[in-house]
């Protein structure tokens, strides 16, 4: 008598078991947590490089009446490093530090109710900025080889004329104080090498138009507007 209620109860068991065991493998796939995507690991990347472009200086008045232009050409370069914080996905921080060079030939001048006069003395006119700035890098996942970015910082800018027929009082050896703003577009060409394009704001005030055409013209800044290329080499 007792072995026969213990073989149907042992058989109504095994048979709850079976069914329960779907149910409690669905309960603890639901109680347990999804994985999260691993996300890549951001790095340092280090990008040196050589800019040239065309710079126009805000004192064109100034600049006009001594060179007989508004600017010219620049030449410099830098470093730019890459920070590891920020969303991998849409980008992250980055510092650089560069510099660059415009240098002009033109002749010693005054002004008189308006009018230029030439005083056939030559004069080497030298502007070398040095800028430090802090940005953002975008990326986007469609577009792996553009990187925007946008920076702002900044500027040491040194100013020199020299001429080799003027006393020393009339040559000028000064450094300025400024910030600058910029914003561009990097194509990359290969893992290591890179291109790009970028316009440059900045401004130097106070820096000039103590004496000379600069305060007959009432300018003082000796900031500028300029455009840029880039050749960057790194990852």
């Amino acid at each position: 008598m007792t072995v026969a209620i213990v073989k149907p109860l042992a058989l109504a068991w095994s048979l709850i078991a079976v069914c329960a065991s779907p149910l409690v493998s669905t309960s603890y796939a639901q109680a347990r947590p999804s994985a999260r995507r691993a996300q890549p690991a951001r790095r340092v990347t280090v990008n040196g490089y050589a800019t040239f472009g065309r710079v126009d200086f805000v004192a064109k008045n100034s600049f006009e009446a001594i060179t007989g232009k508004t600017g010219g050409t620049l030449a410099g370069g830098g470093v730019r490093v890459g920070l590891p914080w920020g969303n991998t996905a849409w980008g992250g921080p980055f510092i650089d530090i560069g510099a660059w060079r415009h240098r002009t030939d033109g002749e010693r001048a005054f002004v008189f109710n308006g009018t230029v006069y030439k005083l056939g003395i030559p004069v080497e006119i030298t502007t070398t900025p040095l800028e430090l700035s802090a940005g953002w890098q975008f990326r986007f996942r469609r577009l792996p080889r553009l990187t925007p970015y946008v920076a702002g910082g900044l500027t040491s800018a040194r100013y020199e004329e020299t001429s080799s027929f003027s006393s020393s009082p009339d040559d000028v050896d000064e450094d300025f104080g400024g910030y600058h703003m910029t914003g561009g577009i990097e194509y990359r060409v290969t893992r290591w090498v890179g291109v790009a394009g970028e316009a440059v704001w900045s401004t130097v005030p106070n820096s000039i138009g103590q004496s000379g055409v600069s305060q007959a013209f009432n300018e003082t800044n000796l900031g500028a507007n300029a455009f840029r290329i880039k050749i960057l080499i790194g990852r």
